[in-house]
């Protein structure tokens, strides 16, 4: 009689390991919730603050260039996590990879040397870690 008993206890933990394993698939396609993934289909993560023209003086000469500030919406990020954004100046084709103007925020700032005043700047944008690059945005500004 004892042996049927045994021969269940045996085979329970067996039966629970087994069932354990059992799991839904992911459907690993549908997740688009996260700003650092190409398919994300959530809001923008990227906003113009402002655009100006900084001079900078570097004796014997100076540097006058237009700043492009805008602000990273860190909220839709699923972690806190650091971060870079890479730039790609639509008007030239050329790409920076740019960390962040004061650390700790979210606010960055681009800038060109050979600028016009009246003339739309426009950026594609994306977030950037570990080697990996999100969904491009663009963002515009407009030097008056």
């Amino acid at each position: 009689m004892k042996r049927p008993i045994h021969l269940a206890l045996l085979f329970l933990p067996l039966l629970l390991a087994l069932s354990g394993c059992y799991k839904d698939k992911t459907d690993v396609a549908a997740w688009t919730n996260n700003p650092f993934d190409r398919d994300y289909t959530g809001p923008s993560v990227f906003s113009v603050d402002t655009t100006y023209i900084e001079v900078i003086n570097a004796p014997p000469t100076v540097i006058t260039r237009q700043v492009v500030q805008f602000h990273v919406n860190s909220s839709l990020f699923l972690a806190n996590t650091a971060y870079q954004v890479r730039v790609r100046d639509l008007d030239n084709g050329q790409t920076t990879l740019m960390s962040q103007f004061t650390p700790g925020t979210d606010t960055w700032r681009f800038t060109k040397l050979d600028f016009t005043i009246g003339q739309e700047l426009c950026l594609e944008v994306r977030l950037s870690n570990d080697l990996s690059d999100g969904r491009p945005d663009t963002i515009c500004a407009t030097l008056q």
